[in-house]
């Protein structure tokens, strides 16, 4: 187990011993730390480095007295809050092992460079607990800035706008450097019953952050969430991790995001959250090396991971199965959704489709501009027989698909696009298409009013896929529990594909291996080693 934190001897007065604050994993055998080939990473903020001006504080439930001064285990407080109420700039809050049956507000900030960091003593399980309380909100976060939690689970509220954890940017307020890690986040419900059908005011959010702030000034910026669970939640009409209005500058890595009731992830613009247009976007994000599986709502359309409104976001190298769709980029308000690269990501088993992009509203402007989706592999989608194949396109301008390999379920349709408009200069190119049978001439294409029933008679009156095959990729293994979407030696089409659409040249595969080598790139999510 890596450590996060080593206390120096010279805490000895406080503990009589040095201290070790180890990182609690989720769920190592999910969890798997690959390093993201999408530029700079924001920073964890100098957690972990020890210096002699360091403090610590100590957070017993069972023994503790708030009336200390909470600076040994001796002395520790009792609740959290009373920590969240007096922690200073720089210092570690070490919370010793227990369920905290409390709902916390956070009323302190950090400072660049000092960060404060509250996190599990010793590896030791620490819950915060929040039935039977008083208030929607388990752990709130409101206008503060330069924070650090590490190793917590939040858990148990069944309400109607239940939140587990929520950050919120207000209209001349502002948050920055904020940073969760190995958090957990479950039984967050607005309902106690999974099978409830919601209205559309019956939610539960297990993790929002909202962006009020009317100006660049009030964003929540350099926000980062990573090697989370967020899992098993009852969330009615809104979603596991939800990013709305004005937040410019985030990461969502490594997280765990399953069993949940609707929509995995989110990435939300244009609802008026700021009350400032140009900064009502989520935007300048990274959704990298996620697994979201069983994201599901039976009641509405749901998803793994899904930009609705957002911009300047990277969906790269994500595992999505099992869920409404696998990956999806719309914008249901008025505006528009742009500049999303989908690149690396591995898309199968989903019930409406691997993929789907474009506004579907025909009453708004709502639409997809400028978007690039790239070497993703697809199998099997549209388990649910809805007619959409492995992508489902609508209102979407100035949008590529290159470069991405289709492996069709058994009705093996390939696509549909839906007549509605706008659309227009969108391409599709270099792609492997293939379906069960292997019979290019029994695969169809729904093309807005019309449907071709063979590759060739969809490429001919589409003018589409000029340079794509239809050829059997040849995956590693198929086997329906785990199936392995490497290539073997077998795959005829290995550097076939088009560099140019590739704009970042260290962007890399699922598995970190560029994906451009020697001027040449394969098909599909994995390079061929």
């Amino acid at each position: 187990m890596k450590k996060i934190w080593e206390v120096s001897t010279l805490l000895m007065k406080f503990a009589m011993l040095t201290v070790i604050l180890p990182i609690a994993s989720c769920n190592k055998n999910q969890l798997v730390d690959k390093k993201s080939s999408a530029g700079t990473h924001l920073s964890d903020t100098n957690l972990g480095k020890a210096d002699s001006t360091l403090t610590v504080y100590y957070v017993d439930g069972k023994n503790g007295n708030n009336a200390n001064d909470g600076k040994s285990l001796a002395k520790a407080w009792k609740t959290i809050q009373k920590s969240c109420n007096s922690a200073t700039p720089g210092s570690t809050v070490a919370i010793l092992g227990g369920v905290y049956n409390e709902h916390v507000t956070v009323n302190v900030s950090g400072l660049s460079g000092k960060p404060i960091n509250f996190v599990n003593y010793a590896n030791q399980s620490v819950t915060i607990d929040g039935s039977g309380k008083a208030g929607n909100v388990i752990l709130k976060i409101v206008d503060k800035s330069y924070l650090n939690f590490r190793g917590l689970t939040i858990k148990n509220l069944t309400m109607n706008e239940a939140q587990g954890i929520l950050v919120d940017a207000t209209e001349n307020g502002g948050v920055t450097a904020l940073s969760f890690k190995h958090i957990v986040v479950s039984q967050i419900n607005w309902s106690t019953s999974a099978a409830a059908i919601p209205n559309a005011d019956q939610n539960a959010q297990a993790f929002i952050v909202y962006g009020e702030g009317t100006t660049q000034a009030n964003a929540v910026t350099k926000l980062v969430i990573d090697s989370c669970e967020i899992s098993n939640n009852i969330l009615g009409q809104s979603e596991a991790i939800s990013l709305d209005g004005n937040i410019d500058g985030f990461s969502i890595t490594h997280c765990l995001v399953h069993d949940n009731t609707n929509i995995g992830i989110d990435a939300i613009g244009n609802y008026g959250t700021s009350g400032t247009p140009q900064f009502d976007q989520a935007r300048n994000g990274l959704i990298s090396q996620n697994t979201c599986y069983k994201d599901f709502a039976t009641y509405s359309t749901s998803g793994g991971i899904y930009v609705d409104g957002g911009r300047d976001i990277k969906i790269e190298r994500n595992l999505s199965y099992q869920n409404g769709f696998g990956i999806e980029v719309g914008n249901e308000q008025n505006g528009s959704a742009s500049n999303i690269t989908v690149v690396s990501n591995l898309l199968y088993s989903n019930d409406d489709a691997g993929l789907a992009f474009g506004g579907y509203d025909e009453k708004t402007t709502g639409q997809v501009l400028n978007c690039s989706f790239y070497n993703n592999t697809f199998y099997s989608n549209d388990m649910g027989m809805n007619g959409n194949g492995e992508v489902l396109i609508t209102k979407a301008t100035n949008c590529k698909m290159e470069n991405n390999i289709f492996y069709t379920g058994s009705q093996a349709l390939l696509f549909s696009l839906t007549p509605i408009t706008p659309q227009q200069n969108n391409t599709f190119n270099f792609n492997c298409y293939y379906s069960p049978d292997g019979n290019q001439n029994n695969v169809s294409v729904n093309w807005l009013k019309k449907e071709y029933d063979s590759f060739a008679a969809y490429k001919a009156n589409t003018k589409q896929d000029g340079k794509s095959l239809y050829t059997n990729p040849n995956f590693k293994n198929l086997t329906a529990s785990s199936p392995d979407f490497h290539l073997t030696a077998l795959s005829t089409f290995t550097k076939s594909g088009d560099i140019s659409v590739i704009t970042d040249p260290t962007q890399t595969d699922y598995d970190g291996i560029p994906l451009i080598s020697g001027g040449t790139t394969t098909m599909g999510a994995f390079q061929l080693h």
